[in-house]
């Protein structure tokens, strides 16, 4: 959930909060005593205004949700008032929280079939690569979509797909080689860096996860599972980063940093390249990480706004892009010819 980027999203945070905040005190019986609040339906039916209407509404209007999940907030809202309110209190209104839990189960089972759709797809979306000619990075996402559809499940699934191919089936692979390939990691730590943070995850977890599992197993056993998705995510961010320089072939710029984002350019839609200069705040700029301080070395200008692909597949419009590759001179000597 991302904050939208608006003066009204962060009042929209804060009358949320107040929402939140009043209903879970109106319940508390030393509220009740002091402020001497007679608990009749009206204020349960203002309550369950507040959960199911307004909070989504704020919500709408403080983050970039889309209005499914809005309609998602709308019955975590009713689950909340149910545990929020007496029972005693709620008992007239159970028929509402079974219908919204229902319709939510509907949906889950429409999203269910949809993934079960796209395994029954997974040949044609192959074909769909290979004819593509270009690594899984840039073509199971496009073939994805082109085969089931854009749904926002087929990008968050895809996009775990990719993850874990990476991560443990592309290790005999081998990068690219041909003169139109420009590493990028090479002359940076990022690879070292990456190294250090699954050997610091592995150790952490090890303790962590033997300390904590006998105090609150659960708790353990939750962290002990987004430690190893961690290390997966490492695991494929090493891969992506050994497996896909930057390259042009076939009239086109790839480009990717791991799995954060990327994006594919027609050489035709270069409009000018501009060295040694500061990137603007609305440039994508791709570049490893570094225990140096460094800066792009060169700034890609786009006739049109050209689509790029971020995590989870998420999309968006760039203008222009700012590079720092290991032999800026070969990729000068690319983008002249």
């Amino acid at each position: 959930m991302i904050l939208r980027e608006t003066v009204l999203s962060k009042w929209a945070l804060l009358l949320l909060a107040l929402v939140l905040l009043s209903n879970v005190l109106l319940y508390q019986t030393a509220v009740q005593d002091v402020l001497r609040i007679d608990m009749e339906s009206g204020i349960i039916l203002g309550s369950l205004l507040d959960m199911v209407v307004v909070a989504p509404i704020l919500a709408y209007a403080a983050f970039r949700v889309s209005k499914k999940q809005v309609i998602g907030f709308m019955i975590a809202g009713l689950v909340l008032a149910r545990f929020m309110i007496p029972e005693e209190f709620f008992a007239p209104y159970t028929i509402l929280l079974y219908a919204g839990v229902g319709f939510e189960a509907l949906l889950f089972l429409a999203e269910l079939s949809l993934i079960g759709y796209l395994v029954w797809k997974i040949p044609v979306v192959r074909a769909e690569m290979r004819r593509t000619g270009e690594g899984a990075i840039f073509s199971m996402l496009p073939a994805a979509e082109r085969t089931v559809g854009s749904h926002p499940l087929i990008k968050a699934v895809v996009s775990e797909v990719l993850m874990f191919y990476y991560s443990l089936f592309s290790w005999r692979h081998k990068a690219p080689i041909h003169e139109g390939c420009v590493t990028m990691h090479k002359k940076t730590s990022a690879l070292a860096m990456n190294i250090m943070v699954i050997h610091a995850v592995v150790i952490e977890s090890i303790g962590l996860h033997w300390w904590l599992h006998s105090k609150w197993p659960i708790l353990s056993i939750i962290l002990l599972f987004l430690n190893v998705y961690g290390v997966f995510l490492f695991l494929a961010e090493i891969a992506v980063m050994r497996l896909h320089p930057l390259e042009v072939k076939n009239g086109r710029l790839y480009v990717t940093q791991g799995l954060v984002q990327r994006i594919v350019v027609p050489l035709d839609d270069i409009e000018k390249t501009e060295w040694g200069v500061t990137p603007g705040d609305k440039t994508m700029t791709f570049m490893y990480r570094d225990l140096e301080q460094s800066a792009p070395q060169v700034v890609l200008h786009f006739k049109e706004p050209v689509e790029s692909t971020l995590f989870m597949g998420r999309k968006r419009m760039v203008s222009s892009i700012a590079l720092k590759v290991d032999h800026p001179e070969k990729l000068k000597q690319l983008l002249l010819s």
